[in-house]
């Protein structure tokens, strides 16, 4: 019989009386129908969307002993924990795997280093063995090569388990349905049946048929997990709920291998992030965020997020270099937290609640692991309506004992896994299997057989059912496995009974689904089988167009180019020919060329990228690393410019454009660093009180800068005002229309971003302070430069000593050195023609040969031509 067979035949039964009706198909709702059947009930489970479509396919994928939660003191619950995890790894051989875990701590970490390993001490006695040595950094070094390599820095090993969530729902259903029990998914709950005030049944509606049902009990179980609160809105009851989304990226074992799990405080805070091997990737997360859109919404992971956990990454991995481009997929969920009006929502308790209101009892809250016994307490509370429940044992088998497919023709990794997902359906599955299909799908364990039982027997109703949770490919493959779809369909179609029509309709629907809610936000949407090219960038609506008050009158567009990782904001001041790109401080943005940049115009094209400061960009969810930010560098000459440009770097932008150039020749025509970052020539040092200064003023960032002066808060103006003072001889230089495009920008940022420029600006400076305590990266930058260099510094700079670029251009003697009297950090605002006239002389006499141009306004035709050339 097939599944839509079984689904009618089910259909047409609902008027005959049950025994216990649970709504919802995740792992609580699935463990009470396995429970219930053990008992001998007529027991139907409906499920709104489809099985495990929740929580309970996106979680962390680990069925964990709650360490985390000795740190309150639960250690009842996380006895129980243990206890259950060590059942399930029994009981689901293939499917809940061992996995070594450990701790990443420094004795830098104070007293929380000393109350992590405290904590593990005792959760490894309570796992029934003695704690196990800790790792010391020699150790760590081989067991972890990619993990920072720090001194100090210690492994404490303890055990946790994974399993993929999503099977574990399924088997346990399957089970409770082979045992007696009813299951159907896409049908919703669309009210209750109440007789003498108690809930005696539920009114259905099929979403996939358009038809509605109504369905008597003897008792009702709301196991909706984070919908709780929806169906006990029936009953007018309180909401208990606090819906905290958990999110994660998926890498490539390829890209990121591990071979074990690592835990580790988030360079930002005390919360734990983990990184761990997980099916053929490398999963990162979780982040615990209250969660606002309407829980029928699919939940996505946000920019912020994303953020948050690739900043972690880099923080413990920096030697892997991962980057958005590495990142295959990403997801989110939501958890049925129970509210106890806690501010951090970390510190809500995960113990799960068992309510009994009119006679229905609601179940939410708890975790994947202790699933079985959250069921027993569920059902334990119906003891008096349903009195056969009094012979369920408390502490018997829970999953059914698969099989034995040694006769197979399979391998013994595929044999368990097989096993492990299907139980007693192994068998079945091997023998359905056609020619070639006991072969997995490319990089990945998943066998093509896997999916043809899928779509004939596992209740596959839409096209995100088979690929998002039968199997994982949506979540393992890049573009959610967009390039297997058509031999998907050669294998699956019939099975599913759908015309071409509708399957061309699912796998658009597919490929949409995935793009909005499982690859990272704001992405690029590619063609299909195709790479993005120039002329398929998505351009955003362009700001108003500025007018420039300078003597030659010019337009500059502001556009927003959507490339690898995100949106990346920069000016185009127009101009034709060879390309400048021009590159800002941390404390600016791409305005901060407004000066210079249209006198530049007549020389060649400028662009004004917009790396960190004011603006937007980075890209969202990007780390703003040096090598994160020569990347998009990277990115934006080769998408935007489509060929070598000369980079014109100032403060930060010029330690992006060195990098860029030592490392990616190809995309560079020429160099001009402009009080570049550096580090001080050896014996001297920046002044202390500038220093202090710095700190003081711009190291907490415009998120949280709040400067008190005469009696008034400074704002956004203040701050940039107080920048330029920092960095330059004369503020009365900068002209008044780059002072206000620039205040009107920080002022949107400090209004618009969540994450707020505060730790953009944080990790930027760590990460150029990082490189500059690092003499010999820098050094090697500067050694691997092959492109003609000129070198501008304003000798009344108080951020970067003079002497720094004459102790740069000793080293690099090839390369011309400009020092500018009386010009501090910004000479292209404080001078503006006195710089481009330097710029243009050296473009001419070093690129290209010719002699200096008379003046700034001469055009320079042998420059185009022999750029453009390039």
């Amino acid at each position: 019989m097939s599944a839509f067979t079984e689904r009618e035949t089910l259909w047409g039964a609902l008027a005959a009386p049950w025994d216990l009706i649970i709504i919802g198909g995740g792992i609580t709702g699935a463990s009470v129908l396995r429970e219930a059947t053990r008992a001998g009930l007529k027991a139907l489970l409906v499920e709104q969307r489809d099985f495990a479509w929740g929580t309970s396919s996106r979680s962390s994928k680990l069925v964990h002993g709650g360490l985390r939660y000795l740190a309150n003191g639960d250690v009842p619950l996380v006895r129980q924990s243990i206890r259950e995890r060590q059942r399930l790894l029994a009981e689901g051989n293939g499917l809940v795997q061992p996995l070594d875990f450990m701790l990443a701590s420094h004795p830098r970490e104070g007293g929380k280093h000393w109350q992590g390993r405290a904590g593990i001490f005792v959760y490894e006695l309570l796992t029934g063995r003695w704690p196990r040595g800790n790792h010391a950094t020699a150790q760590l070094r081989e067991l972890e090569p990619s993990l920072v390599q720090e001194e100090g820095l210690i492994g404490v090993p303890y055990d946790e388990a994974w399993v993929d969530d999503a099977r574990l729902v399924l088997r346990i259903l399957r089970e409770g349905v082979a045992a007696g029990g009813s299951a159907l998914n896409h049908v919703r709950v669309t009210g209750l049946l109440r007789e003498d005030g108690r809930v005696t049944g539920v009114e259905l509606m099929d979403t996939v048929g358009q038809r509605s049902a109504t369905v008597r009990a003897r008792a009702v179980v709301n196991a909706t997990g984070v919908w709780a609160d929806s169906v006990r809105a029936h009953l007018s009851a309180a909401p208990k709920l606090r819906p905290l989304r958990g999110s994660h990226l998926v890498f490539s074992s390829q890209r990121f291998p591990l071979a074990h799990g690592i835990s580790f405080r988030h360079p930002r805070g005390d919360r734990f992030v983990c990184v761990m091997p997980w099916e053929d990737s490398t999963l990162v997360g979780t982040t615990d965020l209250d969660h606002h859109p309407s829980l029928d919404q699919e939940p996505s992971i946000s920019s912020e997020e994303v953020a948050y956990l690739l900043e972690a990454v880099e923080s413990r991995f920096p030697a892997l270099k991962l980057t958005l481009d590495d990142v295959v997929s990403c997801y989110a969920g939501v958890r049925p937290v129970i509210s106890s009006g806690a501010s951090d929502p970390s510190k809500e308790s995960r113990e799960h609640l068992v309510l009994k209101e009119e006679g229905l009892v609601t179940v939410t809250g708890g975790k994947l692991t202790t699933c079985r016994a959250i069921a027993h307490d569920a059902l334990r509370a119906l003891r008096r309506q349903i009195p056969e429940l009094a012979s369920l044992e408390p502490e018997g088998p829970f999953l059914g004992t698969p099989p034995s497919l040694e006769d197979a023709p399979l391998s013994p990794k595929a044999r368990m896994r097989l096993q492990g997902r299907y139980g007693a359906d192994a068998p079945a599955l091997v023998a359905m299997a056609r020619p070639g299909e006991l072969e997995s799908v490319p990089g990945t364990s998943t066998l093509w057989a896997e999916l043809r039982w899928a779509a004939r027997n596992e209740n596959v109703v839409h096209l995100d059912d088979l690929l998002l949770r039968r199997v994982r490919l949506g979540l393992l493959l890049p573009r959610g496995g967009e390039a297997h779809l058509s031999a998907i369909r050669t294998l699956c179609q019939q099975e599913l009974g759908w015309d071409d029509a509708r399957w061309e309709s699912e796998a658009r629907a597919y490929l949409t689904l995935w793009r909005t809610h499982y690859a990272l936000p704001e992405q690029p949407r590619l063609p299909a089988g195709g790479e993005l090219l120039p002329a398929q960038l998505e351009k955003a609506p362009e700001r108003p167009r500025l007018r420039l008050a300078t003597s030659q009158s010019s337009l500059v567009r502001l556009q927003t180019v959507n490339l690898q990782g995100g949106p990346v904001h920069y000016a185009d001041y127009g101009g034709s020919g060879p390309t400048l790109v021009m590159l800002h401080g941390l404390g600016g943005c791409y305005l901060n060329w407004l000066p210079a940049a249209p006198l530049l115009t007549k020389h060649a094209r400028v662009l004004a990228l917009d790396l960190i400061g004011f603006g937007r960009t980075p890209m969202a969810g990007r780390s703003v690393g040096v090598a994160s930010q020569q990347q998009m560098l990277q990115h934006f000459l080769t998408e935007v410019v489509g060929g070598p440009a000369v980079l014109v770097g100032n403060s930060w932008g010029g330690l992006v454009a060195l990098a860029h150039a030592a490392q990616a020749p190809e995309t560079t025509a020429g160099l001009v660093l402009v009080s570049p970052a550096q580090p001080p020539p050896r014996g001297t040092r920046l002044d202390p009180v500038q220093a202090a200064r710095l700190v003081l003023h711009t190291m907490p960032g415009v998120g949280e800068y709040i400067v008190w002066r005469d009696g008034k808060r400074s704002g956004a103006r203040g701050l940039f005002m107080d920048l330029l003072t920092l960095g330059c001889a004369d503020v009365r230089r900068v002209p008044q229309e780059v002072v206000e495009e620039n205040t009107a920008l920080l002022a949107e940022r400090m209004e618009r971003m969540p994450l707020g420029h505060s730790a953009s600006y944080l990790r930027a400076t760590r990460s150029m302070i990082l490189t500059l305590l690092g003499r010999n990266r820098f050094e090697s930058w500067v050694r691997g430069v092959r492109a003609p260099t000129l070198l501008v510094h304003g000798r009344q700079d108080r951020l970067v000593p003079v002497a720094s670029s004459e102790a740069l251009a000793a080293l690099r003697p090839d390369w011309s050195f400009e020092p500018m009297d009386d010009i501090g950090h910004v000479p292209q605002m404080e001078d503006a023609s006195r710089f481009v006239e330097r710029m243009t002389r050296w473009m001419d006499k070093s690129l290209y040969g010719r002699r200096p141009a008379l003046s700034t306004g001469e055009e320079s035709p042998q420059l185009i031509a022999g750029l453009a050339t390039r």
